[in-house]
């Protein structure tokens, strides 16, 4: 008589403990059943921990970045400058080298480097930032708060996951010792149960 197999949920569940070692199959150990039931706390914790912490962390990190490039606007202010002479762009970086100048509230002409991330003729208006001084600066980046965001949450990710895995590896070795002294003191058990069935 052949035994019907579990079909539906219950049959998955049951799979997927029996691959997983936390069935109660009779042949599997206690430290197997303890390795499989740390790895799956582990799993659990980890798609539960990285989350919070991308959440967390990384909207601190967001609004922290946030702060600082309005703080760094603040202190700037942006004028349209007319581009007089433009330079060769280099081959490993899309920057276009350039002069511009532009007229200030008193009237004075000001000539400065400027680089451009696009392709620019002369006689063409670009946008500059100056800073308090007046010189040309970079202005700053829309996206540094979300990717220093991401890039730090990231890392913490990471971080969590090798802690994982190298407490999961050590309690793993220290549970193959454990096995394989157990192993041999059954093996030892068994030689001596058969060699005194083979004595006279």
């Amino acid at each position: 008589m052949t035994r019907e197999r579990p079909v539906g949920s219950a049959g998955i569940v049951r799979r997927t403990c029996r691959r997983m070692g936390l069935d109660r199959n009779p042949m599997r150990r206690r430290e197997d059943r303890l390795q499989s039931g740390v790895g799956l706390l582990l799993t659990l914790l980890f798609l539960v921990v990285v989350p919070v912490v991308a959440i967390v962390l990384g909207g601190r990190v967001y609004e922290t970045e946030t702060r600082a490039t309005e703080s760094r606007i603040a202190e700037l202010h942006r004028v349209d400058a007319t581009v007089v002479e433009v330079g060769k762009a280099p081959l490993y970086a899309p920057i276009t080298p350039a002069r511009v100048s532009w007229v200030d509230g008193q009237g004075a002409t000001h000539v400065e480097d400027y680089r451009s991330s696009a392709m620019v003729k002369p006689g063409a208006t670009v946008s500059v930032w100056l800073d308090k001084g007046g010189r040309v600066v970079e202005p700053p980046s829309e996206t540094r708060a979300l990717s220093r965001a991401v890039l730090v949450s990231g890392a913490v990710s990471c971080a969590i996951l090798m802690c994982f895995a190298t407490g999961y590896y050590l309690l793993s070795a220290s549970l193959d010792r454990r096995r394989a002294r157990r192993w041999e003191t059954e093996w030892a058990t068994v030689g001596l149960t058969w060699g005194g069935r083979g004595a006279v």
